[in-house]
């Protein structure tokens, strides 16, 4: 078939009022039940995509401010470290919907909640926090104290598994 065969929806007939109503009907019905099941963790959604948001402005005033090139496997390499993260963020929330499930099979209940999503938030961001000062402090080398300027360090090191050694 080809898409000319199907112009009587592109027509703006009452096929196409029907198919746009049911994706409408669709969609909502699935962000309906996503919130309702989900809404917990919309703090922790929106502060990691608020901080990813972030990040991503500040490299960009960076890379102004500096003249250094804006690299297109730079920034492929940042695009699918984000899209890891947002995917490392949205399986520790399933494990948390998904193992009371589990465990409810074989008649084991969880006092708590787990909370697996959450700290796979906070660690995310947390990374995208140090990143965004780390951008600033390049960008604006002044603009930072330097105690602030040593913690960021030490907690990058820490965060990346660098620590010193005694």
């Amino acid at each position: 078939m080809r898409f000319s065969e199907f112009s009587f929806l592109a027509d703006g007939g009452p096929h196409s009022m029907k198919l746009e109503t049911g994706i409408k009907l669709t969609v909502a019905g699935i962000v309906g039940i996503a919130g309702t099941f989900l809404s917990a963790y919309v703090p922790i959604l929106l502060c990691v995509l608020f901080c990813i948001v972030f990040d991503v402005l500040t490299a960009l005033v960076r890379i102004t401010i500096t003249g250094e090139q804006l690299s297109s496997k730079v920034g492929t390499r940042g695009f699918f470290k984000k899209l890891a993260l947002i995917l490392a963020l949205a399986f520790g929330i399933f494990l948390d919907v998904y193992i009371p499930i589990l465990l409810s099979i074989v008649s084991i209940d969880l006092p708590f909640r787990l909370p697996i999503g959450i700290t796979v938030g906070c660690y995310i961001c947390l990374n995208e926090s140090i990143s965004i000062m780390e951008n600033l402090n390049k960008a604006y080398p002044g603009v930072l104290p330097k105690w602030i300027k040593k913690l960021l360090k030490g907690s990058k090191d820490t965060i990346d598994g660098k620590e010193k050694k005694a």
